[in-house]
């Protein structure tokens, strides 16, 4: 189902943005104050309406009616981190339902999350870490983050998992991890039981909190 997004600031991550909202068929507004950065992205996003406006004006705001979106996105750079944060402060006055914003370290974050933000991402800490833990672990082979605790990993079967079932693992029991997903060797992915043997070249899809994942086979393994 088609649903409406608004997305402030139109540099790089805020036009990764909303290109794939559009290309996932959702109705967006793209919001930048600097004009010329509109006209140049007109050609390329003529699905996506372009608005060159102060965010931080209420006035402004109201005017584009984004206290009908269902979320909006304050991707507005480290350079301007005081924009950010009144944007979001105003976004969140005039209505918006639900608010996503960057942020550039864990005080602006907390100012974000203070003046309205419902999310708040930090976009270059995030992919440091991810790519850290992929690189420090060869069998790590996707890794995200949901927040301050939790974590979503896909992974080789570890060796002294292999030709176990999960019910002897007993991983939700005993390790606090939860198996989204199996992927077996040269098939599709599926649903996996109590009964499932984990054989070699199987990838498991886990969520946890990162301390278990940390500790887990998983992660620790050397590929």
């Amino acid at each position: 189902m088609s649903r409406q997004f608004v997305v402030v600031g139109l540099g790089r991550l805020g036009i990764s943005m909303v290109a794939t909202l559009d290309s996932l068929g959702h109705e967006v507004l793209g919001i930048d104050k600097k004009g010329d950065v509109i006209q140049d992205l007109a050609d390329d996003l003529p699905n996506v309406h372009l608005v060159a406006a102060d965010a931080t004006d209420e006035g402004a705001m109201q005017g584009l009616n984004v206290d009908g979106f269902d979320a909006a996105a304050v991707m507005i750079g480290e350079d301007h981190v005081e924009a950010g944060i009144l944007t979001t402060a105003t976004l969140k006055e005039v209505g918006v339902a639900k608010i996503v914003a960057r942020a550039t370290g864990g005080i602006h974050a907390r100012v974000l999350e203070k003046v309205g933000a419902d999310r708040v991402i930090q976009p270059e800490r995030e992919i440091g870490e991810q790519l850290a833990r992929t690189m420090a672990s060869p069998a790590l082979l996707d890794y995200v983050d949901f927040g301050e605790d939790e974590a979503l990993i896909e992974a080789q079967v570890p060796r002294e998992w292999l030709d176990k079932s999960l019910a002897e693992l007993a991983l939700s029991h005993e390790k606090g991890l939860t198996v989204v997903a199996l992927k077996p060797k040269g098939g599709p992915g599926t649903l996996p039981h109590g009964d499932t043997i984990l054989r070699e070249g199987d990838v498991l899809v886990v969520g946890g909190s990162k301390k278990a994942l940390d500790r887990s086979p998983l992660v620790q393994s050397s590929g």
